[in-house]
């Protein structure tokens, strides 16, 4: 305990179980996982119950701190979360831990300013309504990511690496072969047309700005999208080839077919 300050039991307690229950919260409204009130409350309280229990119980303060970050802390998130998945639980233990971090040091300073513990309780909405906006950004973020995959287009000679844009508005078919039709940036094939003497053949196809017309077209060996989780092969898939002016987004190379996650 540093000089200055005097521990009250239940004003510790009150305050560690509040940051605890609004880290609890934070952690399932930033990862999209929700727990219930009841859960969340209980594992809020069981865990600042064990936080009480090793801090009167244990006389080395660095003993304590260590039991509680890496024992006790990951348990209550476990315990309220439930979560079987890896990376899903580590997510939820880290932002967990930051916004325990980030109340400790308000909570600390308005202690230190003399604003006292309604203060922190007072401003406690406002750490809500912060993280209601981080998670705002991160769905956010996460959608952005969500429809942009790596790609790996497979020629007879050749492995080429590449962005695709998931587009739930490109159902273009080929009538001959009737496979989805995948949109590719001209440049990306130039080199293993000549090369490879890849068949071009037009199809038909409708758009917006046109409202019909021929589409040069080409079939690869095959095609990966390397989304999380697993990857998906599409067996001779069809490029469309289009001019660069139709990729104002320079984050991809093709535009997937709407189609392509339905394998």
């Amino acid at each position: 305990m540093q000089a200055g300050y005097q521990l009250y039991v239940d004003v510790w307690f009150f305050t560690n179980f509040m940051m605890d229950a609004a880290a609890l919260w934070s952690a399932g409204r930033l990862c999209g996982q929700r727990a219930a009130p009841g859960r969340l409350m209980l594992a809020a309280f069981l865990g600042t119950c064990a936080s009480m229990a090793l801090f009167l119980g244990l006389s080395h303060y660095t003993v304590y701190q260590i039991c509680v970050h890496f024992f006790v802390n990951p348990w209550m998130v476990f315990f309220c979360f439930q979560s079987r998945d890896k990376k899903g639980f580590l997510c939820q233990w880290g932002i967990t831990y930051l916004a325990v971090i980030l109340l400790g040091g308000f909570l600390e300073w308005s202690l230190q300013e003399g604003a006292g513990i309604w203060n922190f309780v007072f401003c406690l909405p406002g750490a809500v309504l912060f993280s209601m906006i981080c998670r705002k950004l991160l769905s956010y973020f996460r959608r952005q990511e969500s429809t942009v995959y790596d790609l790996l287009l497979v020629t007879k000679k050749e492995e080429i690496h590449a962005k695709g844009f998931y587009d739930t508005g490109n159902l273009l078919v080929d009538p001959l072969v009737h496979k989805p039709v995948h949109i590719i940036r001209k440049e990306l094939l130039q080199e293993q047309i000549r090369a490879e003497g890849l068949h071009i053949r037009l199809i038909p196809f409708h758009s917006l700005g046109k409202e019909e017309g021929l589409l040069k077209a080409v079939t690869l060996e095959g095609m990966y999208i390397l989304q999380m989780g697993r990857p998906i092969y599409l067996d001779h898939p069809v490029f469309g080839i289009a001019e660069e002016k139709l990729f104002q987004d320079q984050r991809c190379d093709v535009i997937l077919n709407g189609k392509s996650m339905e394998i």
